[in-house]
């Protein structure tokens, strides 16, 4: 009877403990924010999630890992929302924002700047987050924080998995007929070409140059397939509405694209400081260059290999290098400030990061106008300065009547090539600013150029029928510049 007794005693604790164990686990669950993913909710890489607030939360953090797991430590921070008062602001669009979220089923209220605000009544929230790997789970948790900082579901925090099971649907191939066509057209196009100069030239006598269109045909059809190809097809994609959603199905618009293009806001500004980037700059280059050409063309100066060797230094590196590295002297951190012992941001400034960009861009394009003026000063007879001298023409009157009068055939082309360089001048902007810094929404930023600005419109906004249209009239303002510029300078006869 005893022995029974006492197995009655241990079962009864056994009982016990086992149904202990079952409420803490109850509780537990019951504590733990679940996050149920919502099964209608069918997209690429996404997953939308639904989640029950905790009463008296200032923020909310979700944390995801690729294991299951029970300590925030243990998981990467996806997002923080803050939870507050909604009383002066409103809710978003929907289909505004990239993250879309919602609370008690309504689209969620956005602060200024579009960051998402959970209404401190609200008791559901959803959200769709993004960044899956179809197929591939992840575990995520919802950590509530407290006016202080403090987490108030640390003992109740567990890990939900969360998974995207749509696959990526890839478009049907693009119809490149039309390409290959043109191509196909180009190429025929140039053996008739070539094989009527060769008949012209066999009905003339022209023996011989019978091999001559044969060694040019060549490099003609790789001009006519990689260069002339491209531009026509440029020109005819800017009367079109093409884009990143109908690239290769695009439709004839007419001039819509070009009148987008000059009612454009900021068109007028980014085209102002496009001529004066240019203006400057070549100025610069030429003034500077022809400057330093001369010097080094003394023949009392000493070490002239030395300097000649120093100031081409900023020419004979790369370019993206060398603006990096300015780039990082006028950071808060940078150089100029630690000399200065300041802490400005040199670049923050429209009008600094202007004057910036200008200067740099004159320091890379000096050295290379210096050995072409050096080039073409060398080529001037000394007997002419010779001669002057003994007639007692000072220096001053020998580089004004003598020097630049025979560099004019040099210094044309020069300049009509640095300012054809120069206000195609991507690098130096894109690495610099990337065109900033932004003042207003949708418009060019404070340092960006023509072409920094088509760059934008084509891979960043997706508007390729509008970028190409941008890149005509950059095409025409530089083909009404070159013509009014050769014409004026008469350099045709120059180079005769």
């Amino acid at each position: 009877m005893k022995q029974t007794s006492n197995l009655s005693c241990l079962w009864g604790i056994n009982m016990r403990l086992v149904i202990s164990s079952l409420i803490l686990v109850l509780l537990f669950s019951a504590s733990a924010h679940a996050i149920e993913a919502d099964p209608s909710f069918q997209s690429y890489r996404q997953v939308k999630i639904t989640l029950e607030l905790q009463e008296n939360a200032s923020s909310l953090e979700l944390y995801y890992a690729e294991e299951p797991f029970s300590n925030i430590s243990n998981a990467t921070l996806y997002g923080i929302y803050s939870i507050q008062s909604v009383e002066n602001l409103s809710r978003g669009e929907t289909g505004t924002f990239i993250e879309e979220c919602w609370t008690d089923g309504l689209p969620v209220y956005r602060d200024s700047v579009g960051h998402v605000v959970i209404d401190n009544n609200a008791s559901t929230f959803s959200c769709v987050l993004s960044g899956f790997i179809p197929d591939q789970p992840r575990w995520f948790t919802a950590a509530f924080f407290d006016s202080n900082g403090e987490i108030m579901n640390n003992a109740s925090l567990a890990s939900f998995e969360l998974r995207s099971t749509q696959a990526d649907v890839l478009p049907p191939a693009a119809d490149t007929s039309p390409i290959l066509f043109a191509i196909g057209s180009i190429t025929l196009s140039l053996i008739a070409l070539f094989g009527y100069w060769r008949w012209k030239d066999a009905k003339e006598g022209k023996s011989t140059s019978k091999m001559a269109h044969f060694y040019i045909a060549p490099a003609m059809l790789a001009l006519a397939i990689l260069t002339f190809y491209p531009v026509l097809y440029g020109f005819w994609l800017a009367f079109t509405d093409a884009d990143q959603t109908r690239l290769g199905d695009q439709q004839w618009i007419g001039i819509a694209n070009f009148i987008a293009v000059f009612s454009a806001s900021g068109f007028f500004r980014v085209t102002g400081f496009t001529l004066l980037w240019t203006v400057i700059n070549v100025t610069a280059h030429v003034g500077i260059g022809l400057f330093l050409a001369m010097i080094l063309q003394n023949a009392r100066l000493a070490g002239k290999t030395v300097y000649r060797t120093i100031l081409l230094l900023p020419w004979a590196i790369p370019s993206y290098i060398s603006v990096l590295v300015w780039r990082g002297m006028f950071q808060p951190s940078g150089f100029v400030n630690d000399v200065l012992g300041t802490q400005m941001d040199w670049l923050s400034d429209p009008t600094g990061a202007q004057v910036l960009v200008i200067l740099v861009n004159i320091w890379l394009g000096v050295p290379f106008m210096m050995m072409s003026l050096s080039g073409a000063l060398q080529a001037l007879p000394k007997e002419m300065y010779e001669a002057s001298q003994i007639d007692g023409v000072n220096r001053w009157q020998q580089f004004l009547y003598l020097t630049l009068p025979n560099l004019k055939s040099a210094l044309v082309p020069l300049s009509l090539l640095g300012f054809i360089w120069t206000f195609n001048m991507f690098n130096v902007i894109y690495l610099m600013t990337d065109g900033g810094p932004n003042l207003w929404f949708g418009e060019p930023g404070s340092t960006d150029i023509l072409i920094t600005y088509v760059y934008d419109v084509a891979f960043r906004d997706g508007a390729y029928g509008v970028a190409a249209a941008w890149s005509v009239v950059i095409f025409l303002m530089l083909l009404a510049f070159s013509w009014v510029y050769m014409k004026q300078t008469r350099a045709t006869e120059a180079v005769v």
